[in-house]
C-alpha cells in the first residue's frame, strides 16, 4: 500500500493517513485496519463495510449494523438528478411515446442545485433504481434539516461545494452529521432525454446518533484520514479513466484537506448553530419544550400543548411554564424532561 498522492478522487479528498493497527481514539472509539484488498482503513470494531463502483465511481459506507446512524461514507459520484421540473416530464413525456428507458427518470429535482438541497434530496436519491443497485445500505437521511451551511472552493469547473451541518433521521431515529459535497451541471441543455441534469461529485459524510455525535466526531474523522490505495489499482484507473482523473489532478490541491475542513467545522462551530440544530430536531420529531423560570428544568412535549396550556396555566401543578428564550445557550443544550411524566392537573 502507498499514499497516491492525488491521482484517485479518495486520495483527492484527503482523506489519508497512516493504517496503523489501531485503538482507541480521541473519538471514544476503537479503531482497527480493515484490508479490502486494493484499499486499507482504520474502521471501527465491529462496524461493517460495504463498497462500490470503481475508478471515479468508487464508494464506500462503513456503518455500525447495531445503529445505522453511525456511519462513514464516501460517495465519488451521485446521480444523476434533474435540475428542473420541465425537464423530468420531457423525459416522461419521451419515454411514455415509445423512447428508450431513461435509468434515472425516478430520480428527484434538485433546483437549484446546490450542495444543501442535494442534501435535503438525498432520500429520495436512495430510493431511487439507480441508488438501490448500486448500493443498497445507501444513507437514506430522511428529513434532513441544514444546521449551517459554508461555501468552498469548487474543484470542478462550474461546480459548487458546500460544508454542511444537519440533523436527520434513520430508521425513525434522529441523527446528526457534517457533510461536504460537490454540485455540478453535466449537461445544461433543455429539450433532450438525459438533458438539464446534475450531478453530486465527492460526497463525504460522517453522522451519528444527535447527542452521541460530538463524542465521536473525531473518531469517524480519523477512519476518513486513513484511507489508503493500493499503487496497482491507481495504475488500473488512470489507465481506463485517464481523461477523468486529469481533471482530478487540477482538483488535487483543493480537496486534499478536506478531512481537516471537516473536522474545523465542527471545532469552529459557534453557539447559534446548536441552537438551530436543536430547534431543527424539534421540528423533525413534533416536540417543543418549555422551561420553569424558577428551576431552569426544561421539559419537552409534543408540539402545540404549549398552545392550550397557556389559556388556563393555573390548572397544571407546574404553572409558569415559558417557551425558551432563542438566546438562551443553557438552556437549550440541556437535556429535556419528558413533560408527560412531569406535568398533572390540579
Amino acid at each position: 500500500m502507498r499514499k497516491a498522492g492525488v491521482i484517485l478522487v479518495l486520495v483527492t479528498l484527503g482523506l489519508l493517513g497512516s493504517a496503523a493497527a489501531g485503538g482507541a481514539t480521541k473519538g471514544g472509539l476503537k479503531l482497527a485496519r480493515h484490508d479490502g484488498g486494493f484499499f486499507s482503513i482504520k474502521k471501527p470494531v465491529g462496524w461493517k463495510v460495504y463498497t462500490a463502483g470503481r475508478g471515479s465511481t468508487f464508494s464506500f459506507l462503513i456503518r455500525d449494523p447495531s445503529a445505522a446512524l453511525r456511519q462513514v461514507f464516501f460517495f465519488g459520484e451521485v446521480g444523476p438528478v434533474y435540475m428542473s421540473a420541465e425537464q423530468k416530464q420531457i423525459d416522461q413525456q419521451y419515454v411514455s411515446m415509445g423512447g428508450y428507458p431513461v435509468a434515472w427518470l425516478d430520480m428527484p429535482v434538485v433546483n437549484p442545485l446546490t450542495p444543501a438541497n442535494f442534501l435535503e434530496q438525498f432520500h429520495v436519491i436512495a430510493r431511487s433504481q439507480v441508488a438501490k443497485s448500486f448500493m443498497p445500505q445507501c444513507p437514506t437521511l430522511e428529513k434532513l434539516q441544514v444546521v449551517s451551511s459554508k461555501s468552498l472552493a469548487s474543484p470542478l469547473q462550474g461546480g459548487r461545494t458546500e460544508l454542511i451541518r444537519a440533523v436527520f433521521t434513520q430508521n425513525d431515529k434522529l441523527g446528526q452529521g457534517l457533510f461536504m459535497a460537490t454540485v455540478a451541471p453535466v449537461i445544461p441543455f433543455m429539450g433532450s432525454p438525459g438533458g438539464g441534469t446534475g450531478y453530486g461529485f465527492l460526497v463525504v459524510g460522517i453522522s451519528a446518533p444527535k447527542a452521541e455525535f460530538p463524542k465521536v466526531e473525531a473518531s469517524l474523522i480519523e477512519c476518513l484520514e486513513s484511507f489508503q490505495l493500493s499503487e496497482s489499482y491507481v495504475r488500473q484507473c488512470m489507465a481506463e479513466q485517464a481523461e477523468t482523473w486529469r481533471g482530478v489532478l487540477k482538483a488535487g490541491k483543493t480537496l486534499s484537506e478536506t478531512s481537516d475542513m471537516i473536522m474545523r467545522g465542527w471545532e469552529n462551530r459557534n453557539k447559534t448553530d446548536d441552537i438551530i440544530a436543536e430547534k431543527r430536531s424539534d421540528a423533525i420529531l413534533g416536540k417543543e419544550r418549555l422551561y420553569d423560570p424558577d428551576t431552569g428544568q426544561v421539559y419537552e412535549f409534543e408540539n402545540g400543548f404549549y398552545d392550550k396550556y397557556k389559556l388556563e396555566p393555573g390548572k397544571w401543578n407546574l404553572s409558569d411554564l415559558t417557551p425558551l428564550p432563542d438566546n438562551k445557550y443553557d438552556l437549550w443544550m440541556k437535556a429535556p424532561l419528558d413533560g408527560k411524566q412531569h406535568m398533572r392537573l390540579e
